[in-house]
């Protein structure tokens, strides 16, 4: 594996990059569920059209043939290639893979990891750090998906191998916190330590017949 690799990997690991993943892990193993599930979880939640894995081969496709020369057509070239043009999924609103759907922690770690992988040589991370007031007036501000396609441009890794190799840190990096959660337990929980009250009235209970509502789902007759 390549030196922008390894650090890539590294840069993941960051605990700034931390998202819904990584909760989403914490909370299928804070009552004991096996490690098995934390990863389960997470690689649904990378998955997801917006951060993940789509996204990720999404924005290294309209990056690769890129120019990186310090000119103006060279900009408005990824101001042109990073305009928003895919609709999120139930939204109405279209965004740039790689781009937005980030806090503004979120948002701040990924061009901070930016720099850095640019310090170590990655050439396109160098431009996107360059020029990320530029680009995002236009697609919004870097995320950790669009942090990995630059890196993984620059390390001439293919989709194929990008797609495998991100979905894999991102859930190495959930694994550790899984374990934390489920040895803290679900009494370290922070919901119940905050003193939570259900607010709004209970609704009625209702009845039901159970014989029609087997009907209802197709489940009918003497063998069932």
């Amino acid at each position: 594996m390549s030196r922008l690799c390894l650090a890539l990997q590294a840069e993941l690991e960051r605990p700034g990059h931390f998202d819904e993943g990584v909760e989403a892990a914490r909370n299928a193993c804070v009552c004991g569920a096996s490690l098995a599930a934390a990863a389960i979880t997470a690689a649904a939640y990378y998955e997801n059209p917006l951060t993940g894995t789509p996204a990720l081969r999404a924005c290294m496709e309209r990056l690769a043939a890129l120019p990186l020369a310090a000119s103006e057509q060279s900009l408005e070239q990824w101001r042109a290639a990073l305009r928003p043009s895919v609709l999120a999924p139930c939204g109405t609103r279209p965004f740039t893979p790689g781009f937005g759907h980030a806090t503004p922690a979120q948002a701040e770690e990924a061009l901070a990891g930016c720099r850095r992988l640019a310090a170590g040589g990655a050439a396109r991370c160098a431009f996107v750090a360059e020029r990320h007031r530029e680009l995002s007036a236009v697609a919004g501000p870097l995320n950790t998906a669009g942090l990995a396609a630059l890196a993984l441009l620059d390390a001439g890794v293919d989709l194929d191998c990008a797609e495998r190799l991100y979905l894999t840190w991102r859930i190495a990096a959930t694994l550790p916190e899984a374990q934390r959660a489920r040895r803290a337990g679900v009494g370290a929980f922070p919901f119940l330590s905050e003193g939570y009250v259900y607010e709004g009235a209970l609704p009625a209970p209702r009845a039901f017949d159970y014989e029609q509502l087997l009907a209802q789902v197709g489940i009918e007759g003497d063998d069932d």
